[in-house]
């Protein structure tokens, strides 16, 4: 029909779906203002929580004096650190020491009277059945003789002895100085021999009409012979018949063995016994522990001393680990380990008794059991490293830490006006202009957080009670809410005149200490504050505890409201799944009464015609 209106749609023409999509966004609204809320609130949450962040950093701040007295800390200055190191508590009083440092402490050490191992007296032995420091490997070794290269090569340890070793290098040195050069003249007559003397290599030359150098010891050299031996430090230089002896003990307890098999004279089988040191028992079993699992033993114990073993001499070392004249009480409780070691067991036959330090400060002498000296002057450690010459005397400053003082300062002002920037940026309210809309921070209308910041500015301004004269404030040592040269609370944000708080130290250091550091001292109600603020109970936690409170109400909302909107759609589209399912009907029995009425008219036409 002209003019009538076409929808679109299976059988109703209408585009339904749209229809309850447009139904829908309105019954949608309460649901949507619910997720503002909410989302407004986490917004908040998250603003409490960067306050949080920046009030337990200033907490830190504040410990810094309150807690680690920062405002009182004192600076040591030395005028010889070559001679000892100082520091200095808060407790020190200012002022200048004279000190000389007259003795250094030294550790007891107990030392074997004697070599350990069974000395080697017959060279004549293979090297591997010899007990030498150390096992021999075959290879190439070099002596340089008159800066000429002379090669010898060990064999077999276990088929070569050590008399073939000495005879052979001793040989190969005689032949290059009788043969001469490189530059050197020959020298006929020169003999070389090298034996076993003290169980120690010796090596001499005799009959020489010159003078010769000689050394050990070439990067190409594939054997450890010299090491082994003693010989790799040996060392002639332009010396005329020169006597070398090695420089380690040939026959030496063997430290990997079983102590049954180390070497060691003296010692009693007792396959258990019990070494007692300084009261500490050291448990060994002579059939399966070796010196070295003894050395570890005692190390690891609390027996308060070090031991090691002197390859060279051949001798067990003690050394107690605190310096002072303390003996080591060394007992054979059960067995005669102590006595095989040759440390005379109960007596101090062995040992060299450490002695005390001493200093003078100010013409007093003070002697210390140790170089760390803490009893010299009060709250003064001085830690000894050198003699002083006699008759002089060195300065020790102790002064007020201004340094300290004013970097701990320095990071209470960060720290504050850094919180004073957030509390800006999460409650300022921003007007709109030109046709544009304002905008509101998270905590904008929250009073409490607006507040803050004047309630903690407040504390930096304020007179400390007690205290009398110049310095009662933070403000009276340069600390105040502006900057240098402006006027006192012309800004928001503190600052530090560093020259008045130099001054302040300069003319009463202790007062400006007692200002920032006593219990009662300026920095104390900030402390309280920002303890408080911070607690469990405090500002930020009660915030956000509030907050998440708010937010199980709207989610519980939410899931209600979304419940009726689910019910709402369901109900819309039930309906109108209904009205189709009638236009369908009324369609069908439409479509049937118009064939019907067809039929009828074809009928009365034939009819008609057939009269006719």
């Amino acid at each position: 029909m002209a003019g009538s209106i076409q929808f679109g749609g299976v059988i109703s023409g209408l585009n339904t779906s749209s229809i309850i999509d447009a139904l829908m966004t309105e019954y949608k609204k309460p649901l949507d203002d619910l997720q503002t809320r909410e989302d407004a609130l986490n917004a908040q949450k998250s603003a409490y929580a960067d306050i949080g962040t920046s009030l337990s950093d200033l907490l830190t701040k504040v410990r810094a004096f309150t807690t680690s007295s920062a405002g009182s800390g004192r600076s040591a200055t030395v005028g010889d650190t070559s001679l000892f190191g100082a520091s200095a508590a808060p407790t020190a009083l200012t002022g200048q020491y004279r000190i000389s440092v007259d003795r250094l402490a030294t550790s007891t050490i107990a030392r074997s009277t004697g070599a350990l191992g069974s000395p080697i007296t017959n060279p004549a032995q293979t090297l591997s059945n010899l007990n030498l420091p150390g096992n021999v490997t075959a290879g190439q070794i070099t002596a340089i003789v008159d800066g000429t290269l002379v090669h010898y090569t060990v064999g077999n340890p276990d088929t070569t002895n050590l008399s073939d070793v000495l005879n052979g290098l001793a040989s190969a040195i005689q032949t290059q100085l009788q043969a001469g050069g490189n530059g050197v003249a020959a020298d006929p007559t020169a003999t070389v021999s090298a034996s076993v003397v003290g169980n120690k290599i010796q090596l001499s030359i005799a009959g020489a009409g010159g003078t010769h150098s000689l050394r050990f010891g070439a990067a190409s050299d594939t054997s450890n012979a010299l090491a082994v031996l003693g010989m790799s430090t040996l060392t002639a230089t332009n010396a005329t018949n020169p006597t070398l002896t090695g420089s380690v003990s040939l026959g030496v307890v063997r430290t990997s063995s079983a102590l049954d098999g180390a070497g060691l004279t003296g010692l009693a089988s007792t396959t258990t016994g019990v070494l007692t040191i300084n009261g500490t028992a050291i448990n060994y079993d002579s059939t399966k522990d070796s010196l070295a699992t003894i050395i570890s033993r005692i190390n690891a114990s609390g027996a308060g001393v070090t031991a090691s073993l002197d390859r060279a001499n051949d001798q067990l070392v003690l050394t107690r680990k605190d310096q002072g004249a303390t003996a080591i009480d060394v007992q054979d409780t059960s067995g005669t380990l102590g006595a095989a070691l040759k440390l005379a067991p109960g007596t101090i036959n062995a040992q060299t008794i450490g002695q005390t330090s001493q200093v003078t400060v100010n013409g007093r002498t003070v002697v210390s059991d140790s170089n760390h000296v803490s009893t010299a002057i009060d709250g003064v450690t001085l830690d000894l490293l050198d003699l002083s010459k006699p008759d002089t005397t060195t300065t020790l400053t102790i002064g007020v830490d201004s340094d300290n003082i004013k970097s701990a300062l320095n990071d209470f002002i960060t720290s504050f006006n850094a919180l004073a920037d957030k509390l800006d940026k999460y409650t300022v309210n921003t007007p709109g202009k030109d046709g544009q809309a304002g905008t509101t921070a998270a905590l904008a209308t929250d009073w409490n957080t607006q507040s803050l910041y004047i309630d903690l500015r407040s504390l930096v301004s304020q007179t400390v009670s007690g205290l009398t004269g110049t310095y009662t404030s933070l403000t009276s040592i340069g600390v105040s809410t502006g900057a240098v040269g402006s006027a006192l609370s012309s800004t928001k944000r503190l600052s530090l005149d560093e020259t008045k708080l130099d001054a302040a130290l300069a003319a009463d250091p202790g007062r400006v200490a007692s200002l920032l550091d006593d219990a009662t001292g300026a920095m104390k109600p900030m402390l309280d504050k920002v303890t408080q603020l911070t607690s469990a109970t405090g500002f930020v936690e009660t915030s956000q505890d509030n907050i998440d409170d708010q937010i199980r109400l709207i989610e519980q909302q939410k899931a209600d409201e979304q419940e009726r909107i689910d019910a709402k759609q369901a109900d819309l589209e039930r309906k109108y799944a209904a009205m189709e399912a009638l236009l369908s009907t009324l369609q069908t029995q439409s479509a049937s009464l118009a064939a019907y009425s067809g039929a009828s008219s074809s009928s009365s036409s034939s009819s008609s015609s057939s009269s006719s």
